[in-house]
């Protein structure tokens, strides 16, 4: 999967915040995949759950109500399916 430097929003600043909320969810699901091998010492275990920790505290803080009212803005700015017939 390849990432773009932008998605189809107008909004500056929430492009770049939906940008790095792809790149960690990416890590997310790189360390769920690292966690799913069979034979991971409890050392290696402990890292990558360490990891995982840190990036699911920066997703909830990410995805906070700042980010959500910016999605909602943009939202409101697009045009109804109606108005376009």
């Amino acid at each position: 999967m390849q990432i773009r430097d932008r998605v189809p929003v107008a909004n500056s600043t929430l492009n770049t915040l939906i940008m790095e909320l792809g790149s960690e969810c990416q890590t997310v699901t790189t360390l769920i995949h690292q966690l799913q091998s069979p034979h991971l010492s409890a050392r290696q275990q402990a890292e990558i759950l360490a990891e995982l920790l840190a990036a699911v505290i920066h997703l909830n803080v990410h995805c906070g109500e700042d980010f959500q009212t910016l999605i909602a803005e943009e939202m409101e700015e697009l045009p109804d399916d109606d108005e376009q017939e």
